[in-house]
């Protein structure tokens, strides 16, 4: 069975801003693609989650000159089923890096979670009741110290 690693989009790994003609243009972290590379090297399967299809084309379209193996799930149950056969994916074995999105869903399911404190994290760690639970096993500045969190434990 395969690990990997599942983790938000806005927030977690990019920003939107408003550029001239208030159009938005996603931004990726600069921490973000040394991390996803990290953690692949390290064997895991790199998951983002988005509901956008176009959102995840556009993620890949910022590293078009770099090399990056990544799946898609969409946040529906269903494709999640058919993502974790499809890879061989064993979610107890598996991490989620978000700033909030997808937390609990995913902890329900067994997977392990990591908090960024990029995009809404502060907010998610505040409302946040870290006694009640597994839940959160740790809280990170960035996907990149949280790369470092997954490998080391």
């Amino acid at each position: 069975m395969n690990r990997a690693v599942f983790f938000s989009g806005p927030g977690t790994v990019y920003a939107y801003t408003v550029k001239e003609g208030s159009e938005q243009v996603l931004e990726v972290y600069p921490e973000t693609l040394p991390a996803l590379r990290f953690l692949r090297r390290r064997g895991f399967c790199l998951v983002l989650i988005t509901s956008d299809r176009q959102e995840f084309k556009n993620f890949l379209n910022c590293f078009k000159y770099k090399t990056l193996e990544l799946s898609h799930w969409n946040g529906e149950m269903e494709e999640l089923n058919r993502l974790l056969s499809e890879k061989d994916i064993d979610l107890k074995e598996s991490c989620l890096i978000t700033d909030g999105p997808y937390l609990k869903l995913l902890e329900n399911m067994g997977c392990r979670i990591l908090l960024v404190l990029t995009g809404k994290g502060v907010c998610t760690l505040n409302s946040l009741d870290l006694s009640e639970g597994p839940g959160v096993i740790d809280i990170c500045k960035n996907i990149y110290s949280a790369a470092f969190s997954i490998a080391l434990n």
